[in-house]
């Protein structure tokens, strides 16, 4: 089944040389999204990890995105 905003999802992954505005409610797959995209230009070779920088709003979120961009890079071995 596909999502009713998956086509926003796929851009978020997928349209790596535009610069996107993300504005969506709490528990909506910001974060979810925000991983996928760091890993796609990762994987697409055009930055390292060490390279990029994230901003959110709380420590909290700082912490989350952290452990899942840990959990998925070390899944993937990049």
């Amino acid at each position: 089944m596909k999502l009713i905003d998956q086509d926003a999802r796929d851009t978020i992954r997928t349209a790596l040389d535009k610069t996107l505005v993300v504005e969506a409610a709490a528990g909506t797959g910001k974060t979810s999204e925000l991983v996928q995209r760091i890993i796609a230009v990762v994987e697409a070779g055009r930055t390292t990890i060490d390279r990029i920088v994230g901003v959110t709003f709380t420590e909290k979120a700082a912490g989350e995105l952290k452990l899942r961009l840990m959990t998925n890079f070390r899944s993937l071995r990049l």
